[in-house]
């Protein structure tokens, strides 16, 4: 029996191959540019992700004394 409705995954699939069309024509058109992180940015974008998994750490042991 086939089903009459899509799925949520294949609905999120379709929104995700248009967003990602739009994307491309967005760099194509120039209305978009994409680049590399610099060495800064790197450095601060690990040092966020690091303080943010230790913060998550120390959050879950307290919580479920």
């Amino acid at each position: 029996m086939n089903h009459s409705r899509p799925s949520q995954r294949d609905l999120a699939a379709a929104k995700k191959i248009e967003r990602q069309a739009d994307m491309e024509r967005a760099i194509a058109e120039g209305r978009l540019v994409v680049r590399t992180m610099t060495a800064e940015e790197r450095a601060q974008s690990t040092a966020r992700f690091a303080a943010a998994t230790a913060r998550g750490r120390t959050r879950g042991r307290a919580s479920r004394r």
